[in-house]
């Protein structure tokens, strides 16, 4: 019983194993093919190879010893006619040339037509509005047998008329500011020194009266302080002079500064010089700032005002459940009337422009916008001076 149930069990093991040994003997056959496939694939490369190497080396020349070796004559090589050396053919060079040379008309074909070629390119070059010829590179730039070109076909940029120039605003600002030259200023000496107020010297002063822009009007100053002359020698302008001078109502909106020129100054002494010169305030800024009033309450107001009686005269009277009819109708027209009515109203208002008020004893500055001339005052100083220079001293 026992050794009935074990033989299937046997023979299962059995086939198992007679499996496993196919299995590994086939594995173990197919790698050895493998490698004596590629052995034999490398075998015949090489014999290929070999084979190669041997029938070209038996087809060149066979090996010569080398005694016997000698090597031949140099021959000299003889000239092609189509292995000349280029020269740039002229009109005699290509006339002298045999008549028996079959490509001669060819060549002469090429050459004029390389000439015109360069003729033309040369010419669109000195029409263009963008190069500046010169006379050195505009001789250097010629084809040959050209000795210059005609005028009307070399238009400079910034020369010539305007019928021959290009028509762009870089050509014409160019023909407008060439040609001119360069202006000269002349350097002078500036005599008497000690006794001048050279332009730009700041004076400073006060106020006196009070200004506003709503009409133009009169101003006065008083000098707060000693003013020297060029050579911070002698006092031209004392304290206390009175400067008087205008000033403008011409006031636009955003503008914050009064424009103040200044034009006579008198020194207490009765010495007076004109000035014509512009005010300025502690800073140096040109005009002087005051109080500004640009109006808004009273424009804010009356736009107000009459917002409302439009709007009060359109609404006045009307329920949620009218209908359009012939009241609605008058109420609209009123509406309308009255928005004409407030824009021609606000129109003037709208264009009123602010009020500037400068309030007595502010400081000003005015730069002097000529040299100012007290010579004539100190004639005697100056004499005496003089004479007193040509004194000579004998020691």
């Amino acid at each position: 019983m026992s050794s009935a149930s074990l033989d299937p069990q046997e023979e299962r093991e059995a086939a198992v194993r007679e499996w496993e040994k196919q299995t590994h003997t086939s594995l173990v056959a197919n790698g050895r093919r493998k490698k004596l496939s590629g052995i034999a694939i490398a075998t015949g490369a090489a014999a290929l190879l070999v084979t190669f190497w041997y029938v070209k080396q038996s087809a060149g020349d066979p090996v010569m010893p080398a005694a016997n070796l000698s090597i031949p004559e140099r021959k000299p090589v003889p000239k092609l006619k189509g292995q000349e050396p280029e020269t740039t053919a002229t009109p005699a060079m290509i006339s002298a040339q045999p008549t028996d040379d079959p490509m001669r008309v060819q060549r002469e074909q090429m050459e004029m037509q390389r000439q015109e070629q360069q003729r033309r390119m040369l010419e669109a070059r000195m029409k263009s509005g963008l190069i500046a010829p010169n006379t050195q590179n505009t001789a250097a730039a010629l084809p040959p047998g050209m000795d210059s070109l005609e005028p009307a076909t070399a238009p400079v940029l910034g020369g010539g008329s305007a019928e021959r120039g290009a028509q762009d605003q870089n050509s014409r600002f160019a023909r407008a500011v060439s040609g001119g030259g360069v202006p000269v200023s002349k350097a002078s000496q500036v005599g008497h020194l000690p006794y001048k107020i050279l332009q730009g010297k700041l004076i400073e002063a006060v106020l006196e009266p009070r200004a506003t822009s709503d009409l133009p009007g009169m101003l006065c100053a008083t000098v707060q302080r000693d003013i020297y002359g060029a050579q911070e020698r002698n006092t031209l302008i004392p304290w206390g002079s009175r400067i008087c001078g205008v000033y403008s109502a011409d006031v636009r909106k955003g503008q914050d500064r009064l424009f103040v020129i200044w034009n006579m100054l008198r020194r207490p002494d009765g010495v007076q010089v004109a000035l014509d010169s512009a005010g300025a305030d502690q800073l140096g800024t040109a005009g002087m700032g005051g109080h500004v009033d640009t109006h808004f309450a009273q424009v804010f107001g009356m736009s107000a005002l009459l917002s409302i009686i439009g709007a009060g005269a359109s609404n006045m009277g009307v329920g949620s459940t009218d209908q359009y009819n012939s009241a609605a109708a008058y109420r609209q027209s009123v509406q309308q009337a009255a928005a004409q009515t407030s824009q021609s109203v606000l129109q003037p208002y709208i264009a009123t422009p602010p009020t500037i008020a400068v309030p007595p004893g502010s400081r000003v500055r005015i730069y002097v916008n000529r040299d100012l001339d007290f010579s004539p005052i100190y004639e005697d100083e100056i004499m005496a001076v003089q004479r007193w220079d040509a004194v000579e001293f004998i020691q």
